[in-house]
């Protein structure tokens, strides 16, 4: 594993917790709104290109009872948007709808049969996808049907979709300011313009809790930058989770062993609610999450939540299976690469997503694409993540001529290749790396500022709770404290590689996967250290502990 190059972001040394707010505030370039943002702030948000006439629209056809088709991508972006899509029509007492949503095995996008499948539909509503579904959309729209797309992927300069209204923020004619949604947070706010587009005799539902919920999990799940309206839909979204008023979340909480949390974070929605939504399309059927978020019945909610549970113990175990078969392979490569690229048929394609983006974090390749062979086909289907400062989409542009077909944003991205075209496509896209200045392959990592450990304090985490939630864009707040001395209280985990800490003999700190450094004597015990961690609160001890990052001589002076 690389160890990061920290950078101190604020050399002010603060002598009380107000002084450290005000410090994080600074770094993060925010204002008093950042603090305070309520939904009515979300008002301005609303003039993504596309929003109003796109209400009108589907209001006209709810108005006519035509037949409406909803189609969600298969991840969990898709899928709380889908479902919001679904609960509203629900709430209006509109019933004459379907639901789509494709198979991982059939690629990401609206499907290709989409338009003979449905052939009485007047309108589709495609969310989380269809900003390059050029054929399936012009399919539906040459039956006569309307087609709006809600999304948040990158736009092409040639190759759109000739959706009926596209409502995607990324569009050269959108002028909002805000780029950054994703199609779970458009999917609300749409939601808000098409409840005043209704006419008699629908009645105009509520979209507080369960909407607001899913919008928040679908935000913090696709991995947006938690800033402007992305952090206010995330905390009103938290809220209306920890109100526990929304019984499919709570369920699928309480299975994931989270029923003791008083409350539950962003962190909480990261690791565990996004993943087991994630898992039913990773693993089986999107359609076993979308069924549990909008089911009424307590059996049913139960049962699908556990269902999730278990489908989610596959991931992780297909997961972990590949990562050892990665890291055996990287430890035969002697060539220095900027980039990783493998495959193998072996690896199941509905986690090589989360692989990357594991490998790239603990090796620091950039970008990194893990692929899932199909042999029959003669394919490959692959999930990239990337770095900062490495456009994976540009990138890709750069490959096109060995690429089936590719899509996705700066971060992240997913493609097709043929297994002939493999090796021309891994050089070309080394090739294209290479060309980038060699100082963004270095791992660089963030340390807000020094923080003296008698600091820390019930006081500093309430005043470290009012940046939640944390994410993209407003990073977990992060100190460096030098010259402390720590023991190894604890060596523990399935694999013995985490250690409990006590530190300056006053506060327990966990270091995870820190026992493998220690074991090989990267330091000591009886030496004065650098440290740079994280604060906690404790509910079970009823105290302030410390998440340590990294332990050794490394801060800079």
């Amino acid at each position: 594993m690389i160890r990061p190059h920290w950078q101190i972001v604020e050399r002010t040394k603060p002598s009380n917790v107000q002084e450290v707010l005000e410090i994080l505030l600074r770094n993060r370039k925010a204002t008093s709104s950042f603090l305070n943002g309520t939904l009515k702030d979300l008002e301005p948000y609303l003039t993504v290109c596309g929003m109003n006439r796109g209400a009108q629209l589907m209001g006209r056809h709810l108005s006519a009872g035509n037949k409406i088709v909803l189609i969600g991508d298969y991840d969990c972006d898709g899928i709380t948007s889908l479902a919001q899509m679904a609960l509203f029509l629900n709430d209006i007492g509109y019933r004459n709808y379907e639901v789509a949503i494709p198979k991982r095995s059939e690629g990401y996008g609206i499907p290709k049969g989409i338009a003979k499948a449905h052939p009485d539909a007047r309108l589709f509503v495609a969310m989380d996808c269809g900003t390059l579904d050029a054929k399936p959309v012009t399919d539906i729209r040459s039956m006569g049907a309307d087609c709006i797309v809600i999304d948040h992927h990158e736009v092409p300069e040639k190759g759109l979709a000739p959706a009926s209204v596209l409502i995607n923020p990324k569009q050269p004619t959108c002028h909002s300011t805000f780029k950054e949604f994703c199609s779970s947070g458009l999917t609300l706010l749409f939601l808000t313009r098409l409840r005043r587009a209704l006419s008699h005799p629908f009645r105009s539902p509520s979209l507080g809790g369960k909407y607001l919920a899913l919008a928040a999990i679908g935000t913090v799940a696709d991995m947006v930058p938690l800033v402007e309206g992305n952090r206010i839909l995330a905390r009103s979204g938290l809220s209306s989770i920890n109100a526990k008023s929304y019984l499919p979340i709570q369920k699928i909480a309480d299975t994931a062993g989270l029923a003791s949390k008083k409350s539950l974070s962003a962190g909480h929605v990261g690791y565990y609610l996004g993943p087991r939504i994630n898992a039913a399309g990773r693993m089986a059927d999107a359609r076993i999450a979308f069924d549990l978020l909008v089911s009424q019945h307590p059996g049913e909610i139960l049962r699908l939540a556990q269902e999730l549970n278990h489908l989610n113990a596959q991931r992780q175990n297909a997961e972990d299976l590949i990562l050892r078969s990665i890291r055996e392979r990287l430890a035969k490569i002697s060539t220095p690469r900027r980039t990783m690229v493998m495959a193998d048929a072996g690896w199941a394609p509905g986690v090589i997503g989360i692989v990357a983006s594991r490998i790239q974090q603990e090796f620091h390749y950039g970008p990194t694409i893990v692929f899932s062979v199909d042999e029959k086909e003669g394919i490959a289907r692959g999930s990239a993540r990337s770095i900062p400062g490495f456009d994976i989409h540009a990138a890709l542009k750069d490959c096109d001529e060995f690429l089936i077909k590719w899509g996705g944003h700066k971060m992240a991205a997913g493609m097709t290749v043929s297994m002939e075209q493999m090796e021309r496509f891994a050089r070309r896209f080394e090739a294209v790396a290479q060309e980038h200045s060699p100082d963004i392959f270095v791992p660089k990592a963030r340390v807000d500022l020094e923080l003296n450990l008698d600091l820390v304090s019930r006081e500093l985490l309430d005043a470290l709770a009012l940046l939640e939630p944390h994410g993209l864009g407003n990073p977990t707040p992060t100190f460096a404290a030098r010259r402390v001395r720590l023991s190894v209280k604890k060596v523990f985990g399935r694999e013995q590689n985490h250690l409990r800490l006590l530190l300056n003999n006053c506060i327990e700190g966990t270091f995870w996967r820190g026992a493998q450094e220690y074991a090989q004597g990267n330091w000591r015990e009886d030496t004065p250290l650098d440290l740079v961690f994280q604060a906690e609160w404790d509910d079970y001890s009823n105290k302030p502990v410390l998440n340590v990052k990294a332990v050794g001589h490394f801060l800079p002076d």
